[in-house]
């Protein structure tokens, strides 16, 4: 069943269950069929394929999804929408409309499903980041994502040492992950029409990581407090986040060759491990 909405269908199902539309929440939705279609040529999803939405809305991507997997968790914060994409899709028992917060989901929720998940979804500007991370946390239970995402938050995350773009969550997709930018898409494609320009990216967790990570818990706490205070020297950073002595960080940022004037953007990933490893 596909439950695409025109702009014309959309606005009528907004008016008729008195929705009005908050921005805080990055409420945008598709409403280019042929974007849509494009979106998900990107997506491998077979039959057998367990599906998690983040964000679904009123279902532009959910019913071709439904379509292709053999079951949908589609998980949407706003009570409302929910509602309205639960009965659209009454019809349809292999779809899950759960609403909720997909930031509260926690291991449990994914490991009763059994087996790794397929993710796809709009996510809400507001939280996209937080959302990305979450994923990160969650990467043992999911195989594959495709989201779409602010570009900024995707330049970020596709970013190297040296860039100004350079910050934690570039290290962590780079660590843990594989990403690629699939299509670039325009604001004009939404309603409302977004204040920023979005991208499909696809996310694969490695199998094999470069780099050795003793403790991702620790890891995972530590590497954000490398990149506060981004126009400070590291030196200035790392004293001020982990309050250890500067003549105590200096020996430890020689040791490791890296410059006390350097910013933390500059520093490449392998010595942000032992940084973390030294630090924690």
């Amino acid at each position: 069943m596909d439950t695409f909405l025109t702009l014309t269908e959309l606005l009528a199902v907004l008016k008729e269950n008195n929705i009005v539309l908050e921005k805080k929440l990055g409420q945008n939705f598709l409403i280019d069929r042929n974007v849509r279609d494009k979106i998900l040529s990107f997506a491998d999803i077979t039959r057998k394929d367990i599906v998690v939405e983040i964000g679904p809305g009123l279902g532009a991507l959910t019913g071709v999804i439904a379509e292709k997997c053999g079951t949908v968790y589609a998980v949407e914060k706003d009570r409302k929408i929910a509602e309205i994409l639960k009965n659209r899709l009454k019809n349809c028992s292999h779809v899950h409309i759960i609403n909720n917060d997909f930031l509260k989901l926690d291991e449990q929720f994914f490991s009763s499903l059994k087996e790794k998940v397929k993710i796809t979804g709009n996510l809400p500007y507001s939280v996209a980041s937080l959302i990305l991370f979450k994923l990160i946390e969650l990467k043992m239970f999911w195989n594959f994502a495709l989201v779409m995402i602010p570009e900024d938050v995707a330049l970020k995350i596709m970013a190297i040492p040296g860039d100004k773009n350079f910050n934690h969550m570039s290290v962590f997709f780079s660590v843990f992950t594989n990403c690629s930018i699939c299509y670039r898409i325009p604001g004009s494609v939404f309603f409302p029409v977004p204040d920023v320009k979005s991208v499909v990216m696809k996310i694969t967790p490695k199998e094999k990581l470069e780099y050795q990570i003793k403790d991702e818990k620790l890891f995972l706490e530590t590497v954000p407090k490398i990149f506060v205070h981004r126009r400070k020297n590291i030196l200035n950073v790392l004293s001020s986040s982990f309050r250890i002595d500067k003549k105590d960080i200096l020996a430890i940022i020689q040791h490791l060759q890296i410059e006390p004037s350097m910013r933390s953007h500059q520093i490449e990933i392998n010595k942000i491990i032992k940084l973390v490893e030294i630090l924690s």
